[in-house]
């Protein structure tokens, strides 16, 4: 089992540097290459984080046969092909959510990755979800059937913010060439990842009825030309008689806070399972007696073994640590990846239709 992998970064913007402090942290890795087609930020990053070797063309980086694995932290507009390149050069892949723009490029990833299942292929929307303890409450609380049959979910979240106030070198994520679409991508990919994920991504779409808009606010001044949904939701019906209602805005009038609520025939789950919100999952149940006044319990996920925060490129949250130990203990075999490409596809196949790209 090797204990020292060599990473190379592909893109030298805010993921980029979050990703290099985490594997630095981490111990297991050293990143030896980094690329980017802007020279700038390039030598910048290089020189702050100490990387001895950079490219503007990724393709040099993917020749060095002592390179294990790439992280693809570029516009999704570029993932499905460097993504193929990585896997032809016999590297493995962490590449940042989502994983493409399309259809078309859903279809490249995936079928590279089935061509080479001796590589690791890890997706990152398992980053805030699958990986944190309140997807590990829930989950356990749904297998052990406290909440009887799950038949119904509930989750909104909206915010006047849009994806470049959050980000301001990220352009690219205010158009849909490039970015793919607005919230339901940047952030449906991560609630998709959860709530699916709950009930062990068994349940299977069958039906779905959607709105989007993006005539809310003037964004001219600061993305001339941007054509993402800055609101919507979605009423979805799936196989054993889920439904699912979801909300999501970005640029919207009101500030919708997030919420899930998971309910069943035995109680409710209520919670914000974005890590940087409450630990807290309110159980709604009636008791032992069905017949008795529901009355809520305040559970509290355990975030005692979850990895260190390093407050300077991970603030508020540590889930970035736990990414990459995720991607690191996959290189070594002690875990299979949570989020493989075949089921992130599943995931922004759901998303694509609300959003109606094709």
């Amino acid at each position: 089992m090797k204990n020292l992998f060599n990473i190379g970064i592909i893109g030298a913007g805010m993921y980029s540097r979050v990703h290099i402090s985490c594997f630095q942290l981490d111990g297991r890795a050293q990143v030896t290459w980094l690329a980017s087609r802007s020279a700038g930020p390039l030598q910048a990053v290089a020189a702050e984080f100490g990387i001895p070797n950079t490219s503007t063309d990724y393709r040099e980086m993917l020749a060095d046969p002592a390179l294990d694995a790439v992280v693809i932290t570029s516009p999704p507009d570029t993932h499905a092909q460097m993504t193929v390149d990585a896997l032809r050069a016999g590297k493995h892949v962490l590449v940042e959510k989502p994983m493409t723009t399309n259809p078309a490029g859903v279809r490249r990833i995936v079928s590279e990755a089935e061509r080479h299942p001796e590589l690791t292929v890890l997706e990152c929307s398992c980053r805030h979800t699958r990986l944190q303890p309140k997807f590990r409450l829930v989950r356990q609380m749904i297998a052990e059937g406290r909440l009887g049959k799950v038949y119904h979910i509930h989750h909104h979240s909206a915010y006047p913010r849009t994806f470049i106030e959050y980000n301001p070198h990220g352009a690219w994520g205010m158009y849909k060439k490039s970015a793919g679409g607005g919230p339901f991508v940047d952030w449906g990919v991560y609630d998709l990842s959860f709530h699916l994920g709950v009930l062990d991504d068994a349940p299977q779409l069958l039906r779905l009825r959607a709105f989007t808009r993006g005539d809310l606010r003037d964004l001219s001044r600061l993305a001339p030309g941007s054509d993402v949904e800055q609101h919507g939701a979605a009423f979805m019906e799936f196989s054993g008689g889920l439904t699912y209602y979801y909300e999501r805005g970005s640029g919207v009038y009101n500030n919708i806070p997030t919420q899930t609520r998971i309910q069943g025939t035995l109680g409710c789950l209520t919670l914000s399972f974005p890590t940087w919100d409450s630990p807290q999952v309110i159980f709604s149940h009636a008791g032992p007696r069905r017949d008795e006044p529901a009355r809520d319990e305040v559970l509290e996920a355990d975030f005692s073994t979850h990895p260190p925060v390093d407050p300077k490129y991970v603030p508020g949250h540590n889930d970035n640590r736990a990414l990459v130990a995720h991607f690191l203990d996959c290189l070594q075999g002690k875990a299979a990846p949570m989020m493989p490409v075949q089921l992130a596809a599943k995931h922004l196949a759901i998303l694509f239709r609300i959003t109606k790209t094709r």
